[in-house]
């Protein structure tokens, strides 16, 4: 994380923010009939936040040279290993501020998102042609999550903001965000836990046909030989994963984990004295549940 205050409070972007509110100020200057009161303050906020995300997506680099033909490479084997760091999050943060502001000004929550996602798309394509940054899917999926969870956000603001002032809330609205939400929690909650549910199964099946009918005795006779390939293949097939041993002189455990964003799945192969089995867990019982 210290890496990425170290970038966006360095000298070349705190100019930049001293630019971008400087702009956001003249626009709202020059809109100061349209907007009044709080939307006043909106317009300017929402201004601000597009340079903010201007400044950080285009302008946190020094231009090192277009590439043209990087945009034939959209990095989309990184979309199924699902991992959910720091650049993720984000990525998603940056586009929530005016997502929420777009919404509450405009009242039109999806124009807002369709919007926000296609200024990320647009961003994508001119990173790689002035050399800041590369195009990327990951990136641009987060960015249109993080504007449909603004445009979500600002959407209920509205709701409360209008139940409070006793203006009438139509039914079909209520529906509409209700299914809104709905639709985007099984998404971007959904989709991980299907995922990494589907590696799960897809390498219990793996192990149970290499170890099917073997036991500790041949755990302990083959493990550091023949075993030890096979489990490296296994890992090399259905990687990226965290692979942690575990034996005594009654029990041998190897556990295989996998994390899409949010959601984690493990298989962890058992060998006693008499047989062999498969555990299947899920988040922190991978770590709980592993030592006996």
């Amino acid at each position: 994380m210290s890496n990425y205050l170290g970038v966006f409070l360095a000298p070349r972007m705190l100019l930049g923010l001293v630019a971008v509110l400087g702009a956001a100020a003249v626009l709202n200057w020059l809109r100061r009939e349209r907007y009044a009161g709080w939307r006043r303050v909106g317009f300017f906020a929402f201004c601000a936040s597009l340079g903010v995300v201007l400044l950080a997506t285009l302008w946190r680099e020094t231009p090192q040279g277009g590439c043209p033909v990087c945009l034939t490479d959209w990095h989309l084997d990184k979309l199924a290993p699902g991992t959910f760091g720091t650049d993720v999050a984000l990525n998603i943060a940056l586009f929530v501020p005016p997502a929420v502001l777009a919404t509450l000004l405009w009242r039109a929550p999806v124009r807002a998102t369709l919007a926000a996602a296609a200024g990320s798309l647009a961003i994508e394509v001119i990173q790689p042609l002035i050399g800041v940054g590369a195009n990327d899917a990951v990136d641009l999926l987060a960015n249109t999550a993080g504007a449909a969870l603004g445009a979500i956000a600002g959407a209920i603001i509205l709701a409360i903001a209008d139940l409070t002032a006793h203006r009438r809330v139509g039914t079909g609205r209520v529906v509409r965000l209700a299914v809104t939400i709905l639709a985007a929690g099984a998404i971007l909650l959904g989709y991980p836990a299907w995922a990494a549910s589907s590696k799960q199964a897809a390498a219990t099946a793996q192990l149970d046909a290499l170890f099917a009918g073997t036991t500790l005795a041949d755990y302990q006779a083959h493990r550091d030989t023949t075993w030890g390939q096979k489990l490296l293949d296994f890992s090399t097939r259905n990687g990226p994963l965290t692979a942690v041993a575990y034996r005594t002189d009654q029990i041998a455990r190897e556990r295989f984990t996998w994390t899409r964003y949010f959601t984690s799945r493990c298989v962890i192969a058992e060998w006693t004295p008499t047989s062999y089995a498969t555990l299947q867990e899920s988040g922190q019982d991978c770590t709980t549940n592993f030592h006996p």
